[in-house]
């Protein structure tokens, strides 16, 4: 039987749980896409949150400045009119496919650096949401190419959906790595409004490797494992009162980005949803953050919350 703590105003905010709020679903939704297949799921997922929310998303596309385009595998290709309009036919027959063949979604093309563009579109339309592919990247293709939804997650102010190839409808199952930050709540009340119906949603903290204790601070192993349960009885309170969905708690050890990983995989999650922190550049290059590792590893789809977000 876990011992309950007494619940205070002060223990309340510090978890962001003062009072269930109503979760606001997204009114804007941007979809990034290039027309290549490795895009197709993140448009096929962005027809299936329009459906779900009756929204009707923005589609917009990046193409380097003319008058010359490079492909992933880099190989060089001449910028012009006619390829615009084929990759503009393309993204359409993706959508009419994703959403219906009577969906008419808006779509612009912008000129520039893809992640700089998919950014001030997201401020200009006051997006919610920016939904866009999302490949595993290798060392060598982090050092010569552009890792766009990684550097979109870095400098949105939104949340970002990345989806992998394989994601192509609502997740059933989407682990959540909690640390009761406000991003970390809000990542999962966001996760909760993807989930696809009869799914599970499973909240992870992980806790970093234990440290020697002086005998005399014995007793903190109690508190904090008393504290850490409390924390996690009124989050389900909160999410259980808005869904059917069956929710779960699981306690991990070690290193966040790693366990998380390992733990995606046992459980066959389709979604990881977090809550991302602001790093230096010279952080980032040093240690990195658990954003970047998951970008750069995960075999399922990512949602990302900016730091301070509380909705």
């Amino acid at each position: 039987m876990t011992a309950s703590v007494p619940s205070t105003p002060a223990f309340d905010a510090a978890v962001g749980l003062l009072e269930p709020r109503p979760l606001v679903l997204h009114r804007e939704v941007l979809l990034a896409t290039d027309a290549s297949p490795a895009a197709l799921a993140a448009t096929q997922m962005a027809g299936a949150l329009a459906a779900r929310w009756s929204v009707t998303p923005h589609v917009c596309t990046v193409v380097p400045p003319p008058p010359m385009a490079f492909d992933p595998v880099g190989a060089t290709i001449v910028y012009s009119p006619g390829l615009e309009q084929e990759i503009r036919s393309e993204i359409e027959r993706q959508v009419a496919a994703s959403a219906g063949g009577s969906a008419c979604w808006p779509h612009e093309t912008a000129v520039g650096s893809p992640a700089a563009e998919i950014t001030r579109l997201a401020e200009v339309h006051q997006s919610d949401l920016i939904v866009l592919g999302l490949r595993p990247h290798a060392f060598l293709d982090r050092m010569f190419r552009d890792e766009t939804a990684l550097s979109v997650m870095r400098h949105a102010s939104v949340p970002v959906l990345a989806v992998t190839p394989l994601t192509q409808r609502l997740p059933r199952r989407i682990a959540v790595a909690i640390d009761f930050s406000r991003a970390s709540i809000a990542a999962a009340r966001a996760a909760l409004t993807m989930l696809d119906e009869d799914g599970s949603l499973m909240l992870v903290y992980v806790e970093p490797p234990a440290e020697p204790r002086a005998p005399e601070a014995e007793g903190f192993s109690t508190i904090y494992a008393q504290g850490l349960a409390a924390a996690f009885t009124r989050l389900r309170h909160e999410l259980s009162a808005r869904t059917t969905a069956r929710i779960e708690t699981v306690v991990l050890h070690g290193g966040v980005a790693p366990e998380l990983l390992s733990f995606a995989k046992r459980a066959e999650a389709d979604l990881i949803a977090v809550g991302s922190q602001r790093h230096s550049i010279a952080r980032r290059a040093v240690v990195g953050s658990v954003t970047t590792a998951l970008a750069r590893a995960a075999t399922c789809s990512l949602l990302v919350i900016p730091p301070g977000r509380s909705a």
